[in-house]
């Protein structure tokens, strides 16, 4: 019955688009077909209590704003495109003046920001512009220096097009702690090895064998009180 009524309502409403309007025609244009109209499904909520004209200048508004969102989406990918280009071109210290001189039309860290997504990941994303312009700089910046996998996740979820904050990425980044394989800390240990002198080698060596004593007797302290606890279980 609810779908019956709902297909009336939507033939009704189709009938009242061809007719006529009683929206005064400086606050509305027929710029949308009638398919435009009928694609936005609109719940019972929002229509309740809303003449036919009403519903039809939503609707015509709905595609107004979902089409500004994607422009605002394409404006922000190719402002961080152009922020990258001078970054590129210029000295670091040339760079930071530009973003702190007041000549953007945005403050210097979102700036730098926005350059550094373009940098580590947007350039090549396929994020819908509409669900782009509903993120922050700071959010994209920071999902750029978040591990791949929590990338991978962030993008999703941004590209549901529901709104993606700073304080969701927080949330995903402390649920999904990252794990580190044991090349990854080789390969950080050597790094950090290679640029000690040899005297904080060789007292680094030392510490070392210190510690390497104080953690087998540790197991062995670990060995002897699960033994006992074993003997007390018999």
């Amino acid at each position: 019955m609810d779908a019956l009524v709902q297909k009336c309502y939507n033939l009704a409403s189709r009938f009242y688009i061809l007719a006529s309007s009683a929206i005064d025609p400086n606050s509305y244009s027929d710029e949308y077909s009638i398919e435009e109209l009928e694609s936005v499904d609109l719940s019972s909520a929002t229509m309740k209590g809303l003449a036919l004209s009403q519903i039809r200048f939503v609707k015509t508004k709905v595609l107004d704003a979902n089409e500004a969102l994607g422009v605002a989406g394409n404006a922000v990918y190719a402002a961080a495109r152009s922020l990258v280009d001078i970054k590129r071109d210029v000295k670091k210290k040339n760079w930071t003046a530009l973003t702190e001189s007041g000549v953007l039309n945005m403050s210097g860290r979102n700036a730098r920001d926005l350059a550094t997504a373009y940098e580590t990941w947007l350039s090549n994303t396929d994020i819908p512009q509409d669900a782009l312009s509903q993120v922050s700089a700071r959010t994209l910046a920071k999902i750029g220096k978040a591990d791949a996998g929590q990338r991978v996740k962030a993008i999703d979820a941004i590209k549901e097009g529901k709104g993606f904050s700073e304080g969701d990425l927080n949330k995903m980044l402390r649920k999904a702690p990252v794990k580190k394989n044991m090349d990854d800390l080789l390969a950080q240990a050597a790094t950090a090895v290679s640029k000690k002198t040899d005297l904080q080698k060789v007292e680094g060596f030392r510490s070392l064998v210190i510690e390497n004593i104080k953690l087998k007797q540790k197991v062995k302290d670990l060995e002897y009180q699960l033994t006992e606890c074993r003997k007390a279980v018999k």
